[in-house]
């Protein structure tokens, strides 16, 4: 990405599990955003610490369509302003298994829609519990940055999938969070991918037992007698594979940088910084959703020889 202008980073897209790409304010539209390729060299500068609202989606149409907050206004917690966060409705959302009366207009077709259940696994084996809707059902866990996960049940909605979610949460003691922090922690270690996805798949054996017995004469309820894996992207493998990497020694939030990002899983990306990659060049992993809300400004790699904190 070769920044002509300042703009703002609003989000990571991962609607094409494949081919991951940044969403970015258009200059040219002061109501538009513009998706670029996450692969490939990213320089910028940090202008200044304010982080701006990433503005909200739009789910009442037959795809998501992502709106600009109309002031761009400046966040100091979480990553939406507090009028974009009820336009978007999802705060009610994971409230809707207890109470469905107050589901905003947004997500309530959404919410209708069928919802699956799964289990993933992280690096140095973190487990947690979490839902998608059929039409995130694969892009939805890309975006987490599982090493692996396993699809063990489809209900006809979204309300009727967070109360699987929240008993299998409570029965096994598995979160449904996982922190991109432990994430990124993992990778400093050698990843055993296949040893990580045989436990997965006994654990699912599990909580399959469990769910036939919990949900025995509910309607709308599939649980799945044989569980299907996820598949992982190419770009996601490629950190796995990578790994023990380093932790990237640099504050993302401040400065410039010069990152060749060749590998990505979720919020983390794998990257070498020197201006003309080569083999042996030492590679990193970052968090990226630091730079979320963030205003980007044009530089250059040569910019990061002088400007960029010390890596070493």
């Amino acid at each position: 990405m070769n920044l002509t202008a300042p703009v703002t980073l609003l989000g990571l897209d991962w609607s094409t599990p494949d081919t991951p790409r940044l969403r970015i304010t258009d200059p040219t539209n002061p109501n538009g955003s513009l998706l670029h390729p996450l692969l490939g060299e990213h320089t910028f500068r940090i202008d200044g610490d304010q982080r701006r609202c990433v503005g909200w989606f739009n789910l009442t149409g037959t795809e998501a369509r992502h709106v600009r907050c109309r002031t761009d206004e400046i966040v100091t917690r979480g990553r939406q302003c507090r009028r974009c966060q009820y336009k978007e409705g999802f705060i009610a959302a994971h409230q809707a298994h207890r109470d469905s009366t107050a589901l905003p207009e947004n997500i309530r077709d959404y919410l209708q829609q069928p919802h699956w259940l799964y289990l993933d696994v992280f690096a140095k084996g973190m487990t947690k519990v979490g839902t998608a809707a059929e039409s995130r059902r694969r892009s939805r866990l890309a975006e987490q940055g599982p090493v692996a996960a396993v699809y063990i049940a489809r209900t006809h909605d979204g309300m009727t999938i967070r109360a699987l979610e929240s008993a299998v949460s409570q029965h096994f003691g598995l979160p449904q969070q996982v922190p991109t922090r432990r994430k990124i922690l993992g990778l400093h270690e050698t990843v055993d991918t296949a040893t990580l996805t045989t436990w997965l798949t006994d654990l699912a054996t599990q909580v399959v037992s469990y769910l036939d017995k919990l949900t025995t004469d509910q309607p709308g309820i599939e649980v799945s007698s044989d569980p299907e894996l996820w598949v992982r992207s190419a770009c996601a493998t490629t950190v796995f594979e990578a790994a023990p990497v380093l932790a990237y020694p640099a504050d993302l939030t401040q400065g410039t940088h010069h990152l060749h990002i060749t590998g990505a899983s979720g919020p983390v990306a794998l990257f070498t910084t020197d201006p003309e990659p080569h083999t042996d060049a030492a590679r990193y992993c970052a968090d990226l959703t630091r730079l979320i809300g963030r205003r980007l400004t044009p530089a250059t790699p040569e910019d990061t020889l002088t400007s960029a904190p010390t890596l070493f």
